[in-house]
């Protein structure tokens, strides 16, 4: 299980972080140097920018629909479970979503949007 989003830059691996406290710890910090992994620049206050925020949302209720996990166990085979069920249109119409955020985001000069693209995922996350 991954625990933070990536992408591989030729030999490398960058890291997509926000800037949560968790992130910015140096603990969080001294790990990443210490694995020689680089922090792709991100904007802050941007969770809207981040499209793994939506996948997030989707699992959390997904994971919550019918009962609270009550083990670590339970936990885990939830999130497994919901994972393997978004469909790959799923990531197609979050893709599609994502690229309106952004070209709403450049219209806003950076600014806030009411773009709301990505909120039809949450009615159908197939």
């Amino acid at each position: 299980m991954v625990n933070a989003p990536y992408i591989r830059t030729r030999d490398r691996i960058a890291m997509m972080e926000d800037g949560a406290p968790i992130h910015t710890a140096r603990i969080s910090n001294e790990w990443r140097a210490t694995n020689h992994i680089d922090k792709l620049p991100w904007p802050a206050h941007s969770p809207d920018l981040n499209p793994i925020e939506n996948v997030w949302k989707v699992l959390k209720t997904r994971v919550t629909k019918h009962h609270q996990p009550r083990t670590m166990e339970e936990l885990c085979a939830a999130i497994q479970s919901a994972w393997d069920d978004l469909s790959p249109a799923f990531f197609e119409k979050l893709l599609i979503g994502m690229h309106k955020q952004l070209e709403a985001v450049i219209e806003s000069h950076g600014g806030p949007t009411r773009c709301f693209c990505t909120k039809s995922l949450y009615v159908n996350t197939q």
